[in-house]
């Protein structure tokens, strides 16, 4: 019996890539703006971010997005009293479809923002530039980095604008509750509670799930374990209160519920690769507005 192979329709397509950043900012930051004549995606990580499109200026909300269409001017700056982090994406795409999502706001997905995640980590492994480096106009491959790497970023990136694509055509339906809506959840609950001192325990009585449930949640999705994911969000928050310069790091460990100044250094060491102390210094280097 012979087969006849069927092609397989791609309507959407990443040509290539020239930025991905993500930028932790300090509460002054300002970039005084840019046009190019690729597209570019805007995401407000954490906190609210001040966006300039064309001749219009608008507020990002921490999960939101947006995408800037080509030779559209721009630029993006934080509001004076907060800290914030944004993902930066520059990219190349002849989809026409492309300009129903462009210049709106978007309240993103559970899933969106995973997807903006994925790609983020598969960037670190791609390229050897870092990503925090702010004014980047080409990336340098890392050349060791893991299996399709490069790849995964372009289909990361298509599954994102497809999935924004159809989700500016589809009606809201609600969902049952399951595994899928539940982290989102409890990763809502940790970020709310990032100043308190959780226990595992804690954690699964407020849900009422088993503790295998949850192991297996985090780690099918975010690769860790539920009490290390809840130690990055307070390094994050740590990082966020040092950028906004209005706390010393004995009283940032102490609203962020650890129990002594040094377990705050060790715990900050472990997952961003250095001290506190070198962590402000870094950000004062990186960011000068100009």
């Amino acid at each position: 019996m012979d087969y006849i192979r069927t092609e397989l329709k791609k309507s959407l397509v990443i040509d290539g890539i020239y930025t991905i950043h993500y930028f932790e900012y300090t509460k002054d930051f300002a970039y005084s703006g840019e046009l190019h004549d690729f597209w570019e995606i805007v995401y407000a990580d954490k906190k609210s971010v001040v966006i300039t499109a064309g001749a219009q200026e608008m507020t990002l909300e921490a999960g939101q997005m947006y995408i800037h269409k080509p030779n559209e001017f721009h630029k993006i700056r934080c509001d004076g009293t907060r800290a914030a982090n944004s993902v930066i994406l520059s990219f190349d795409c002849s989809c026409p479809e492309l300009m129903l999502i462009a210049g709106m706001v978007i309240n993103c997905t559970a899933e969106e923002k995973q997807l903006m995640g994925h790609i983020i980590s598969e960037a670190t492994s791609a390229f050897s530039t870092p990503l925090g480096t702010p004014y980047t106009r080409e990336l340098e491959k890392s050349g060791s980095g893991d299996f399709g790497c490069e790849q995964m970023i372009q289909l990361y990136m298509e599954q994102l604008l497809i999935r924004l694509i159809r989700g500016n055509k589809r009606s809201v339906v609600q969902k049952n509750e399951s595994s899928a809506n539940l982290l989102p959840k409890i990763c809502d609950y940790l970020e709310s509670n990032v100043d308190k001192h959780l226990s595992f325990p804690d954690i699964q009585k407020e849900f009422n799930v088993s503790a295998s449930v949850i192991k297996r949640l985090f780690k099918d999705n975010l690769n860790c374990g539920i009490m290390e994911h809840f130690s990055r969000l307070k390094v994050d928050a740590a990082k966020q209160m040092i950028r906004e310069n209005e706390y010393n790091f004995t009283e940032i460990s102490e609203m962020l519920g650890f129990n002594t100044p040094q377990y705050f250094t060790t715990v900050f060491r472990r997952i961003s690769g250095m001290s506190p102390s070198e962590y402000e210094k870094s950000v004062k280097l990186n960011f000068i507005s100009r």
